[in-house]
């Protein structure tokens, strides 16, 4: 997804701390600490640094994630990516050299 179709960035110079509620699409670049909750898409690029509780409907990880996450629809994780915490998803997708640790129900 490009820069175009996301409907607000988070930059790789913003630290943002409390809880975010969107309905269309985040991409992060920065860091973020709190809670995230959304009907749309979260997606975190190489920079960007969650430490939060994630509940979205998908979520496309390429950064660093350290909290658990529930996607109603899928979780995708790039080679870049790292999760640390639990995952609760009905698919989940890994791409060689991405990084996981927790537990996984789908």
């Amino acid at each position: 997804m490009s820069d175009e179709q996301t409907d607000t960035v988070i930059s790789d110079d913003i630290v943002f701390k409390g809880n975010i509620k969107f309905q269309t699409s985040l991409r992060v670049r920065g860091h973020i600490k709190g809670t995230i909750e959304a009907t749309g898409e979260l997606i975190v690029d190489d920079v960007g640094v969650i430490d939060a509780d994630i509940y979205v409907n998908s979520l496309k990880a390429n950064g660093t994630i350290k909290g658990n996450i529930e996607a109603k629809e899928k979780i995708e994780v790039g080679k870049t990516g790292v999760i640390i915490g639990d995952i609760k998803s009905p698919l989940l997708q890994m791409e060689s050299g991405s990084k996981f640790t927790g537990n996984c129900a789908m």
